[in-house]
């Protein structure tokens, strides 16, 4: 350990340069979103943290990031702060990812899953990325305003916690499902009910407009995790899996 508490051996380096190009994006804010990270999956995205020790008053310096993670099919809530160990990687689950700095502010996301990485940049930074082949919205902060799609995914959330509640089982099928496969199941729910509802579709027109788009890529670019959206929500009685 040196002075500040931190294991050398949790530095960017050993774990990959990714994070070292991820903390360009917050060299001058304490969090950003991330679009267009992959050209072959346009609605992956990552959210990119930085934790510091002194704040820097430019824009929103966190110190506590709260997210969800997978364990014996079931989602534990997580923190990470500048005092953990480092370096992390794993998977992180379905549901919402928030920040708060040193006045207890906070700033939230919605995301299906993906990946967590967290290493120091320096002595006195670590860098936070969640990354996800599906799309992660702004839900609600201090410091940012609400993503189009985030009031559909939060229905949606709270439609899965029906099952979850209720059926033995159902949480587990949620929390191992890979996130394009959920994202799939969120997007044939929506998909579904803006075909069943002139109204709905007409009303939504962006929305109508970006499911429509979404339910023909993904099932021609990840035809697997389309079948398997379908046959989830069948599985949770929330849909067909045709």
């Amino acid at each position: 350990m040196n002075a500040t508490g931190r294991d050398p051996a949790g530095s960017i380096a050993p774990l990959d340069e990714r994070l070292a190009r991820a903390a360009d994006v917050v060299r001058d804010l304490g969090f950003s979103i991330v679009t267009g990270v992959d050209a072959d999956d346009p609605a992956a995205t990552n959210l990119v943290v930085a934790l510091r020790d002194e704040p820097t008053l430019r824009h929103f310096d966190p110190e506590v990031v709260s997210y969800w993670v997978p364990e014996e099919g079931r989602g534990r809530p997580r923190e990470l702060t500048r005092e953990s160990h480092l370096p992390v990687e794993g998977r992180f689950a379905w549901g919402r990812v928030s920040i708060a700095d040193r006045l207890g502010l906070t700033n939230q996301w919605l995301a299906f899953g993906g990946t967590i990485r967290a290493a120091a940049l320096d002595p006195t930074t670590t860098i936070v990325e969640f990354s996800s082949p599906a799309p992660i919205q702004r839900w609600s902060g201090h410091s940012q305003g609400l993503d189009p799609l985030t009031p559909e995914m939060g229905a949606f959330f709270g439609r899965l916690m029906i099952p979850i509640d209720f059926e033995p089982g159902a949480e587990g099928r949620v929390v191992d499902a890979d996130p394009v496969v959920l994202y799939a199941a969120f997007v044939r729910d929506v998909h579904s009910r803006t075909v069943a509802s002139a109204r709905l579709a007409v009303a939504n027109g962006s929305l109508t407009s970006y499911v429509a788009h979404e339910a023909r890529r993904l099932d021609e670019a990840h035809p697997q995790a389309w079948r398997e959206g379908g046959e989830l929500l069948a599985a949770l009685g929330l849909g067909h899996s045709g």
